[in-house]
């Protein structure tokens, strides 16, 4: 296979003794979110990377505030290096915990690679092997995934996927989600609005 092909293709080994990781109550977990919206929200219209499918989703959180204001702009920071005002406006930020234990595949592990895993299930497009790769640990029990993020550097994993009913879970929220634009100054980002106004500079000699 060429070096510059994706080399990540759909689980094709028995998944039952992938390395686990335990995700307790004990570790803060951070989401962004639609202010009118829930935090737990387990989606399974296709469009996150680690989306089931009917009646079950996946819910994506951050184990850190970076993380999480990153993995919800996405590539507009990525690319520009600035949050949009507007975008922005309409989110919050919430710290939750989860209401009881999770097993979730280890994705980061060292023995992962021994089940035909890379690195490529956190950055590849499109989601279609990343999905069978989250169906298939739902299938065999595990309750969730812990992963590396794709707009987030760094040595260590960052983000879980949880797995559970598609739709809004009745889980405890943060009593006060903070609004993104105000976490997301706080933690070093530009967070701008478009120029009121541009000035036209005719080039000398004209």
């Amino acid at each position: 296979m060429s070096r510059d092909a994706v080399a990540l293709r759909p689980p094709a080994r028995p998944l039952q003794r992938f390395p686990d990781r335990e995700l307790t109550a004990a570790q803060p977990l951070h989401r962004g979110h639609q202010a009118a919206n829930g935090p737990w929200w387990f989606a399974s219209a296709g469009g996150g990377r680690f989306d089931l499918t009917p009646p079950r989703g996946t819910c994506y959180l951050a184990f850190d505030e970076v993380t999480a204001i990153r993995e919800t702009v996405g590539q507009a920071l990525a690319t520009t290096g600035v949050i949009s005002e507007d975008f922005a406006a309409t989110r919050r930020l919430s710290t939750l915990t989860v209401p009881h234990d999770h097993r979730l595949a280890d994705t980061c592990a060292g023995q992962a690679a021994d089940f035909g895993l890379t690195r490529e299930l956190s950055s590849m497009t499109p989601y279609a092997v990343p999905q069978e790769w989250a169906a298939a640990f739902d299938a065999v029990g595990f309750t969730g995934i812990q992963y590396q993020t794709r707009f987030t550097t760094g040595p260590n994993p960052n983000a879980v996927a949880l797995f559970g009913q598609a739709g809004e879970a009745d889980w405890p929220t943060d009593p006060n989600p903070e609004p993104l634009a105000v976490a997301a100054r706080r933690c070093g980002f530009t967070v701008a609005g478009p120029p009121r106004s541009v000035r036209i500079v005719s080039p000398p000699g004209n």
